[in-house]
């Protein structure tokens, strides 16, 4: 495992033993978008301009699995998917206060819920994960943000 994946589940599970101390900020929540993003980027033929993309909720269905799969290795990191590779709405939501400064906090919550059985439509677990993404980006595109 690389030492940023080591150190991208250490955050994590620092995040969560201080939660009850203090909230992740936005300028926390993105470094950690970044750490996330050094961490899978390099494992998939996807270019800093899909990328940034993504990032800014541009969700290129046409570009094919590489990106579908970077968006699973991100979930993965974050804690969201199932032992089967699925998409967890129950364990993205327990990792919203976690992960998430509290001023997107509900409106993440309320995004997860409505986007809770469209991963149904796919059979591909990069897809299912990929949708789900895009379903939460089309649900709150301005409080949205990938790594």
């Amino acid at each position: 495992m690389s030492s940023i994946l080591i150190k991208l589940k250490f955050i994590i599970i620092g995040l969560t033993c201080i939660r009850e101390i203090s909230a992740i900020t936005m300028e926390q929540f993105e470094q950690s978008l970044d750490m996330m993003r050094n961490g899978c980027a390099p494992k998939f033929k996807v270019n800093l301009e899909q990328l940034d993309a993504l990032r800014n909720g541009y969700f290129d269905e046409t570009i094919g699995s590489e990106i579908r799969c970077y968006a699973k290795c991100v979930a993965q990191l974050a804690g969201t998917l199932t032992k089967k590779g699925d998409f967890s709405i129950p364990k993205a939501t327990a990792q919203v206060p976690i992960i998430l400064p509290p001023e997107i906090q509900e409106t993440a919550k309320a995004a997860l819920n409505s986007c809770k059985d469209i991963q149904k439509n796919y059979k591909e677990s990069c897809d299912r994960v990929f949708y789900v993404s895009k379903c939460v980006r089309d649900f709150a595109p301005e409080v949205f943000k990938f790594p």
